[in-house]
């Protein structure tokens, strides 16, 4: 139903330094616009918004994961879980056990003869209830297919010496005793992947078709063990949209109940500029690529071949995916928050229904004596306080749901992308600045008095904070650089 012209809060999110022109003479004590000067000379941009046309509605939902033991202090730090409500996470992902996470496994040791085990779900069900009780769900990540497997399967579980996997009985009876387990104490866990990024297994985009095979036995064993338990399960594997994956699996694959990847935009410390890497966040995975279908391409073929409309999941996301020597910096800077919201409105746009981030925090005094960077959090561990990304994440969870009407918005510049939806009865336009250099914005089709909460390159960013000021719509915005800012219309 298109939406009334009458006077409406609105809300409005920009990924660019936002000053009022009018300012500089109302408030020239303010280092924001001392820093400017003159904009006579800076490039104007025309931001519209037409309130009339409704183009969809949202699906997305954020996620984060909990890796390194990180569930632990997730569970005992009040403030982390705060923070996780105030930026509306949805979903937290985990792994049952690798190396990495340890006294989590519920499983602590695997009878291969009676093919039963010994249990102690403690940790797991302090932690899923902590889950739900910050308005989340979780998203268990059972196993790690790849060459060293014995160190991410229960202990004492066989390996097949023809597959290098368990053996399909054994792991669909461990698989299935998490599914009965939540089934007794009645805690609603419904999203499950079998084996975390196969591909190591079986090859980038298959490339060993014979141990593609073989995951694919082993994932309908476990599928169909599990979804006899309970028919209401969720399940899915992160390399589904491989090219080659996709098309085996519409021949020999059970139905998967999600399509699920992971997108990391990099591989390497300074592989890409700014440029390129703003260019990935808006194509790589969800537009088709030589080895990949694109989501919405993959949804409309799993639809023609099975009948089904599937949900979209990007389960597993950075910036950067280089760790051995350290990780990426500008994962915490503003390249990689300009990135995240340039992703998060990629994935509106393409009707995903959620984005999970590795991950919630890390620890900057442990993370240096890597090499570069401060680790994948979004939070230091260190004192709590947010990064960049988390400020990100914070300003679009907390203005959107899913169900929200889609608006159409229109930008004069390349340099700039928009996105506009309507929440709790306010309207929210996201405009994200790919360029470090200044722009002038008006805005047409909106009025009244902006109250602004951002942050830009103004701002130090390892010690980040949300900024605030108030201007009116009708006059010029000059934008900074890389921000993000949450603009509140009043009348």
């Amino acid at each position: 139903m298109p939406v009334s012209r009458k006077p409406i809060m609105a809300v409005i999110l920009i990924a660019s330094a936002l000053v009022s022109m009018s300012s500089i003479a109302l408030s020239s004590s303010n280092p924001l616009i001392q820093s400017y000067g003159s904009i006579n000379y800076t490039p104007k941009v025309t931001v519209t918004v037409n309130l009339d046309e409704i183009t969809g509605s949202n699906n997305l939902s954020l996620g984060f994961m909990l890796d390194w033991e990180r569930w632990v202090d997730f569970m005992n730090n009040p403030v982390l879980r705060q923070q996780a409500q105030n930026a509306g996470f949805k979903l937290i992902r985990i792994f049952d056990f690798r190396p990495t996470t340890p006294s989590l496994m519920p499983l602590t040791y695997w009878n291969e003869t009676t093919k039963t085990g010994t249990w102690n779900w403690t940790n797991v069900d302090t932690l899923v209830q902590t889950i739900f009780e910050v308005g989340a769900e979780p998203l268990f990540c059972l196993g790690y297919a790849r060459d060293n497997i014995q160190n991410y399967i229960p202990p004492g579980m066989a390996v097949d010496r023809n597959t290098s996997l368990p053996y399909p009985e054994d792991y669909s009876i461990y698989a299935t005793e998490w599914v009965k387990h939540f089934l007794s104490t009645k805690m609603p866990v419904r999203y499950y992947q079998i084996m975390n990024e196969p591909y190591f297994y079986f090859g980038w985009n298959a490339a060993n078709m014979t141990k593609l095979a073989n995951y694919v036995r082993l994932w309908n064993a476990v599928a169909k063990s599990m979804r006899a338990t309970n028919p209401g399960l969720r399940l899915s594997q992160d390399s589904i949209t491989m090219r080659n994956v996709f098309d085996y699996w519409l021949k020999k694959g059970e139905n998967v109940d999600f399509l699920d990847f992971h997108k990391y935009d990099a591989g390497t410390v300074d592989q890409y500029n700014d440029t390129v890497m703003f260019g990935r966040a808006e194509t790589y995975m969800f537009e088709n690529s030589g080895s990949f279908y694109g989501v919405v391409d993959a949804r409309r073929m799993w639809y023609n071949a099975r009948q089904k409309w599937i949900p979209i999941i990007n389960s597993e996301s950075n910036f950067n995916s280089a760790w051995q020597n350290g990780t990426d910096p500008k994962i915490q800077q503003m390249g990689g928050a300009v990135w995240l919201a340039l992703v998060l409105r990629m994935a509106i746009l393409k009707g995903l229904n959620y984005n999970v981030y590795f991950e919630l925090c890390s620890r900057k005094s442990w993370q240096q004596h890597l090499g570069t960077g401060w680790g994948f959090g979004m939070i230091n561990e260190d004192n709590d306080q947010p990064w960049l990304p988390y400020l990100v994440q914070e300003l679009i969870g907390g203005n959107l749901s899913t169900g929200d009407n889609l608006v159409r918005t229109s930008c004069s510049s390349e340099d700039i992308r928009t996105l506009g939806w309507i929440h709790d009865g306010k309207l929210n336009v996201l405009v994200v600045s790919k360029t470090i250099e200044n722009r002038s914005l008006t805005f047409e089709g909106v009025s009244g008095t902006f109250k602004i909460r951002y942050v830009d390159s103004t701002v130090a960013y390892d010690s980040p904070g949300l900024q605030s000021a108030s201007v009116l719509s009708s006059q010029l915005f000059l934008t900074h650089g890389y921000t993000v800012a949450l603009l509140q219309l009043s009348g």
